[in-house]
This record gives C-alpha cells, sequence and structure tokens, in this order.
C-alpha cells in the first residue's frame, strides 16, 4: 500500500503535534515541508511507501476547502499556514486524524517528526 499524504492531513498535523509543544499557531511551508519529509522517511522505515502530495495547486484548494481551520500568512518575512483564532487542537484532531491509518497517524507523532518542526 501507498500513502498519499495531502498539505490539509500534513498541515493539521504539523500544527496540532506544534500547539501541544507550545501553543504555536503558525508553521512556516518550510517547517511543514521538513515534517512531511520526516513522516515519509519514518513510514518507509517501517515498510510503508508514502508520497506528499504538495503542490501550489493543492496549498490554494486547502485554504478554499477548510478557510474555516487555516489562512496563510506571514511571519519574519516567511509565509506559511496560521490556524484561525478559535480553532484548537480539538477541532484539528476531530477533523483531521480519525480517518487515518494507524501507521501515518503514528508517524505524525512521532519524536523524530515532530523535532523536524522545531518546537
Amino acid at each position: 500500500m501507498c500513502f498519499y499524504i495531502g498539505i490539509e492531513d500534513l498541515a493539521a498535523n504539523a500544527l496540532i503535534e506544534a500547539m501541544k509543544k507550545g501553543k504555536k499557531r503558525f508553521l512556516t511551508y518550510n517547517e511543514i515541508e521538513s515534517y512531511g519529509a520526516e513522516v515519509v522517511q519514518i513510514l518507509h522505515e517501517n515498510g510503508e511507501k508514502a508520497v506528499l502530495v504538495l503542490s501550489r495547486d493543492n496549498t490554494d484548494a486547502l485554504f478554499r476547502n477548510y478557510s474555516e481551520f487555516f489562512e496563510e500568512s506571514e511571519e519574519d518575512g516567511k509565509k506559511g499556514i496560521l490556524l484561525r483564532s478559535g480553532k484548537e487542537i480539538e477541532d484539528l484532531v476531530h477533523q483531521f486524524r480519525g480517518y487515518l491509518a494507524l501507521d501515518v497517524l503514528l508517524a505524525f507523532m512521532n519524536q523524530r517528526s515532530i523535532q523536524a518542526l522545531g518546537v
């Protein structure tokens, strides 16, 4: 089986883990991509195939389809994804974790992938 990990799952899970560590509601695209690369590496090491599905079109669709959760923002000259005010970890977990395969969920929660976020 091959897991296809989209920007919506990647961003949501990165924000969940970042918020657990310190209430960080903004992540740069580079931080999210580093997190995703580590998630894919963990899955590969566990014998699973995984691919990140990242593109400008997918990111634009994220902001259209999940506008109640995310908005594009910029901090210190770096663009990224901001969790909207009023949304919390529980909202992200409810929307983005219930359907994930266990292997993918565990990779999202792995300490190595979390460290890739720099939190």
